[in-house]
């Protein structure tokens, strides 16, 4: 429940969508469910307020709970840059298992869409095997994967999610 992981939940659940975020941190996870943002952006703090009050925006740190929870899951975690330029895909590898484990016993279909920054290739040669090997079952059966690239600037994610310079989604 990164910047673009609260602002992405936030528009949702403002669409009708009830929204569990799921973060690591048990203080950023209290923050939200108390109407409270993490992060500094414009109309965040009131939008995250407003949405825990209609109640279709909480916050959890049990993947697990908000996946039996829900039909989808949007995946937004950092991939910093190495010195080399590379981007780091573990924060995507370790969360690709756990979404994978928390489908293994679920007939239920469920979509999980990326929305984090990746090369080409990562999805199928990387992020799919490992879900797969966890769920125990594959994409198009168990499990549909695609991947929603986001343009959010800062001072300025809200009226980009509501207004996007480009909609771009694979599946």
């Amino acid at each position: 429940m990164g910047y673009v992981g609260l602002v992405s939940g936030a528009c949702l659940a403002r669409l009708g969508h009830n929204v569990t975020g799921v973060d690591v941190a048990p203080e950023k996870v209290d923050m939200i469910n108390d109407g409270a943002s993490p992060i500094i952006e414009e109309g965040i703090t009131e939008l995250v307020r407003e949405m825990v009050d209609v109640g279709r925006l909480r916050a959890t740190t049990d993947t697990a709970e908000a996946i039996a929870s829900s039909n989808a899951s949007f995946v937004s975690v950092e991939t910093p840059s190495a010195a080399n330029g590379s981007l780091s895909t573990e924060a995507l590898e370790a969360v690709s298992a756990t979404i994978g484990a928390a489908l293994y016993d679920s007939n239920d279909p469920h979509v999980i869409v990326f929305r984090s920054t990746m090369v080409p290739g990562t999805l199928e040669n990387k992020l799919i095997p490992i879900i797969s090997e966890h769920a125990k079952g594959t994409a198009g059966e168990k499990f549909d994967v695609c991947y929603n690239p986001e343009f959010l600037r800062e001072g300025s994610s809200i009226r980009d999610f509501e207004n996007p310079p480009y909609t771009v989604v694979g599946a």
